[in-house]
């Protein structure tokens, strides 16, 4: 039954989010057309024009996946539509692992749609080399590998958003089971729960610096001399962190929702 409610998400989602990704790939169509022809005043203008429609639409990509994850999450659970919701034979914790699945696969998909709007409009053999040799002079200074740095930005990128968009659910869950202003309460319980998991995340990264001497003189130096290690380790460790908390807010929700809901 999860497949069948995790197949009407993906529905809901894809008829909502598909006209950003069109409009992200048109724009960049565009912009590479006009950067690629010749240049006069005029198609200088509408080429840049075009490529701020097209950072507009990225930016429309990553903003709506994340809203629109968060509306889906209220109707389904608390609007009218949850009426039909808490009638299927699924359970609250089913339910919840939806959104969560939901909000997963969309977020990559809006993150490969942005990159190939970005390769589509600005690729070209001279823009690749520089953009490599600009990664390489951070990784040759840092003196790290250039995979391990582009992977770790990813995932870090990933689980920062990612992290923000269930204490997103975690406010709303809490924000309903309130009797009035529940939508002022989502977002303040919302905004609590993030800011509480990175003061807990830089504490314990601070801790960790207790044992570690390397990583506490990144808390006690303004050089951009780091030690290399320390970055790594404090790269690894703050994935590690955002993982285990996404994961135990996971379970928080689910074991709050199971409490019941109060429906609208």
């Amino acid at each position: 039954m999860l497949g069948k409610l995790l197949k009407y998400d993906l529905k809901y989602m894809l008829r909502n989010m598909v006209v950003f990704y069109i409009l992200t790939i048109f724009f960049a169509l565009i912009t590479r057309i006009l950067f690629n022809i010749e240049q006069s005043v005029i198609v200088n203008i509408l080429a840049h024009i075009s490529s701020g429609c097209m950072f507009s639409m990225i930016g429309s990509v990553l903003i709506n996946t994340m809203l629109r994850s968060w509306i889906r999450f209220k109707d389904s659970l608390y609007k009218d539509e949850s009426y039909l919701t808490h009638t299927l034979p699924v359970t609250k914790s089913e339910i919840y692992n939806s959104k969560f699945i939901l909000t997963l696969v969309f977020f990559f998909v809006g993150f490969v749609v942005s990159l190939v709007g970005l390769f589509i409009a600005y690729y070209s053999k001279d823009n690749w080399v520089a953009l490599t040799n600009f990664v390489k002079s951070i990784t040759t200074g840092l003196n790290i590998t250039t995979m391990f740095f582009i992977v770790m930005a990813i995932i870090l990128i990933f689980l920062e958003v990612f992290n923000a968009i269930q204490c997103g659910f975690l406010g709303i869950i809490l924000g309903f089971r309130m009797n009035n202003g529940k939508i002022g309460f989502s977002v303040l319980f919302g905004f609590i729960a993030y800011l509480a998991i990175q003061t807990l995340i830089l504490a314990l990264v601070f801790a960790y610096g207790l044992f570690d001497s390397s990583v506490m003189e990144l808390f006690k130096t303004g050089s951009i001399n780091i030690d290399v290690e320390a970055f790594k380790v404090l790269a690894i460790i703050t994935s590690i962190l955002y993982t285990l908390f996404i994961t135990a807010m996971n379970i928080v929700c689910r074991k709050i929702l199971n409490k019941g809901v109060n429906v609208e």
